[in-house]
């Protein structure tokens, strides 16, 4: 015998609402677990970097009392050397200017003593003013040699004037001193 059975199966509303939102909530969940897991195995690879590192760190902290005395007594040294500086650099420059102003007084003489001879030596090859028919003779450049002393002599002045305005500085702060 065979039986045949008609059934209808009646879903209400409130069912399938109640069973997909049952569905998303399994799936919320897992999608936590996966979240929670890859979390989890994250701050385990923090804390294994952490725990390599803590001895090297502790090593660097440990020796920067030392670094610290090292770079005081730097200082210290840096200082001592600033403070002679202070005292020493203007003794050597007043014995720099006074050699300077020797130096320039010695090329002075030197310049005149050159601008001199050369004259001399041009008028001894000089022939007053020469005609058509005189060739003209070749005669050593002595006007630029005589130019080049004439330089010297103005960078001698210019040291002089140099020297000249540190002297009054010097005075000056003298007197602010006083």
């Amino acid at each position: 015998m065979s039986y045949v059975i008609f059934s209808e199966v009646t879903i209400s509303l409130d069912q399938l609402l109640s069973v997909l939102l049952s569905l998303a909530g399994i799936v919320a969940l897992v999608f936590l677990a996966i979240l929670f897991y890859r979390m989890a195995a994250a701050l385990k690879k923090v804390k294994d970097l952490l725990d390599e590192m803590a001895l090297p760190l502790a090593q660097t902290v440990n020796q920067l009392p030392e670094v610290i005395k090292k770079t005081d007594q730097s200082l210290a040294d840096v200082n001592t050397i600033t403070e002679s500086a202070a005292k020493n650099v203007p003794v050597i420059l007043d014995e720099v200017t006074n050699v300077t102003s020797s130096v320039g007084e010695t090329v002075e003489t030197v310049a005149d003593t050159t601008t001199n001879i050369v004259g001399t030596v041009n008028k001894l090859f000089s022939r007053g003013k020469k005609t058509r028919d005189q060739k003209v003779t070749s005669r050593p450049n002595l006007e630029g040699i005589f130019s080049k002393f004439t330089k010297v002599v103005g960078i001698i002045n210019f040291l002089r004037r140099f020297r000249r305005k540190r002297k009054r500085s010097k005075s000056r702060k003298a007197k602010s001193k006083s």
